[in-house]
C-alpha cells in the first residue's frame, strides 16, 4: 500500500511539473504574439508582403524599398497607438490596455523606425526617396497628431480612405518615379485600382468595428456616414469590385502574368467573402488583429504558392 501511494504521489508531482511547463510555454507564446501584434510588427510585415506582391505583379524590384515600408509602418502605427484617442477605449479595450503596458517599448520602436526612415535613404544617397519619405512621414503623422489643432483623422470620411491611398502610394510611387514602367499603362492603372479597392475593404471592415466609438467621439468614417446596414452592403459591393478589377488586371496583364492573376481573381475575393461572413457577427479583437490584417499577406501567399505549384509562366 505504501509503495503504491508513493508511486501515485510521484506521478502526480510529475504531472504537475509537466502542466506548469506547458502553462509557462503557453504564456510565453501568447506574450510574444500579443507583443508582435500590439507593436504592429505583424501589420508592418503585412504591408511589406503586400508591397512585394505589387512589385512582382508590376515587375519592379521591391528589395530597395522593404526597409522603408517596414520602418514607415512601424512609425505611423506606433505613433497612432501612442496618441491617446478616447474612441480606442470603446472600440479596442484589450489593445488599448496592452498598448499602455508596452508604451516605453512602443516609443523606442517608433524612434528606431524614424531613424531608419532617414538613415536608409541617406546611406544609399537616394535623395528622391529621402524627400518622399519625409513628405509622406509628415502627412501620415498629421493623421494622428494635431498641428495647430488640426489632424487629418478628423476630416469627414478620410479615416476610411486615408490608409488605402497612403499604402498604395508608398508601395508604388517610389519605384514609379525611380524606374521606367515595365507594364502597360492600362495594366498599371488596373492594378492600382485593384489594390485600393482591396485595402479599402480592409479599412471599411475595421471602421465598421469602430462604429460606436467613432460615433461617440464625432469622427465621421464611412460606416458612421452610411450606417451599419448600408456599410455591409458596401462591403458586398467591394468584394465584387475586387473580383471585377482583378479581371481587368488579368485582361491587361502581360502573358507571363496571366496565370498569377487568374489565381488572385479567385483567392482574393474569396478571402474577403470569408472575412465578411465572420465580421457580420460580434467578433473578438484578435479576429481583426490577425485575420483582417492577414489579408495583407494573401496576395503574396498566392504568388508564392503559384510560383511553386509548377504553373506555366510563374512570376
Amino acid at each position: 500500500m505504501g509503495d503504491g501511494a508513493d508511486e501515485k504521489s510521484e506521478m502526480t508531482a510529475a504531472d504537475a511539473r509537466t502542466q506548469n511547463r506547458r502553462e509557462r510555454l503557453r504564456r510565453f507564446i501568447t506574450g510574444v504574439l500579443n507583443a508582435f501584434e500590439t507593436l504592429h510588427l505583424y501589420g508592418a510585415a503585412g504591408i511589406v508582403c503586400f508591397g512585394w506582391a505589387l512589385g512582382r505583379l508590376l515587375e519592379f524590384e521591391s528589395a530597395p524599398y522593404v526597409p522603408v515600408w517596414f520602418a514607415g509602418a512601424l512609425l505611423v502605427y506606433n505613433i497612432d497607438r501612442l496618441k491617446h484617442d478616447p474612441a480606442d477605449a470603446i472600440n479596442l479595450p484589450v489593445r488599448t490596455h496592452r498598448s499602455a503596458q508596452m508604451r516605453r517599448v512602443s516609443i523606442a520602436l517608433a524612434a528606431l523606425a524614424a531613424g531608419a526612415l532617414v538613415l536608409v535613404p541617406l546611406a544609399r544617397g537616394d535623395w528622391l526617396l529621402l524627400a518622399l519619405t519625409l513628405a509622406g512621414g509628415v502627412i501620415c503623422l498629421n493623421y494622428s497628431l494635431p498641428v495647430r489643432g488640426f489632424r487629418l483623422k478628423d476630416v469627414p470620411l478620410l479615416k476610411t480612405f486615408f490608409a488605402p491611398v497612403v499604402v498604395v502610394a508608398a508601395c508604388l510611387a517610389p519605384p514609379l518615379l525611380q524606374t521606367s514602367l515595365r507594364v502597360s499603362a492600362a495594366h498599371f492603372t488596373a492594378v492600382c485600382a485593384w489594390a485600393c479597392a482591396y485595402l479599402f475593404f480592409n479599412m471599411t471592415v475595421c471602421d465598421l468595428r469602430d462604429l460606436e466609438g467613432d460615433r461617440a467621439m464625432g469622427t465621421c468614417s464611412v460606416p458612421v456616414f452610411l450606417g451599419r446596414a448600408r456599410t455591409r452592403r458596401l462591403l458586398i459591393a467591394l468584394i465584387f469590385l475586387v473580383a471585377l478589377l482583378g479581371f481587368l488586371a488579368e485582361a491587361t496583364a502581360p502573358a507571363r502574368a496571366l496565370s498569377a492573376w487568374r489565381s488572385l481573381m479567385v483567392w482574393s475575393p474569396a478571402y474577403l467573402a470569408v472575412l465578411f461572413a465572420f465580421a457580420r457577427r460580434d467578433c473578438p479583437e484578435w479576429f481583426y488583429a490577425w485575420c483582417v490584417e492577414g489579408m495583407l499577406f494573401v496576395p503574396a501567399l498566392v504568388l508564392v504558392a503559384h510560383r511553386f505549384s509548377g504553373s506555366v509562366n510563374p512570376l
